[in-house]
């Protein structure tokens, strides 16, 4: 959820809190990375218009300037064709992109997160009259723990490392 986005549709309380990720393959040049600063001579890349790109540009400040791809598709594309060292994205996708989009996939590490994290929440039309229902159905799911609780199962606690 962004502010941007926030012009053009409504979007419920926050599902979940969101971390970047570095992904790439086992053997890359940042396979064995721990920090951040690490991955500060790597190429990387990220989809065009993402709090993943500016993840990039504002944490990692690489060397080089991060390639930029219309889809997350043609990162993957790229990564397997070694045009680029890694990619960011958001965790869950990085979950997905490391065991059905590329062999050998790996999370290299989520980033830290800095200010108020990034939230998922479900989307709804602008305007919507479902959106406070919505909210107020997320807001019990966080407030009795089941978000949480569904995060560390099938997210947080799946084998993805923090960077320092």
């Amino acid at each position: 959820m962004t502010a941007a986005r926030k012009k053009a549709v409504d979007f419920s309380s926050g599902y979940f809190d969101v971390t970047q990720a570095v992904i790439s393959v086992k053997g890359s040049k940042i396979a064995g990375a721990k920090t951040v600063a690490a991955l500060r001579n790597a190429k990387l890349g990220a989809q065009v218009g993402t709090t993943s790109y500016n993840a990039i540009v504002d944490q990692i400040k690489p060397a080089s300037q991060p390639a930029v791809y219309d889809t997350n598709d043609q990162a993957v594309q790229a990564l397997k064709n070694h045009q680029i060292d890694g990619i960011v994205v958001d965790l869950p996708t990085a979950f997905y992109m490391t065991s059905a989009q590329l062999k050998s996939g790996v999370i290299i590490g989520q980033l830290p997160t800095t200010g108020k994290p990034e939230q998922f929440g479900a989307v709804l039309t602008k305007g919507s009259p479902l959106t406070p229902c919505v909210t107020k159905a997320v807001n019990t799911l966080r407030s009795n723990g089941t978000l949480t609780k569904l995060a560390n199962k099938w997210l947080t606690g799946q084998g993805a490392p923090k960077l320092s």
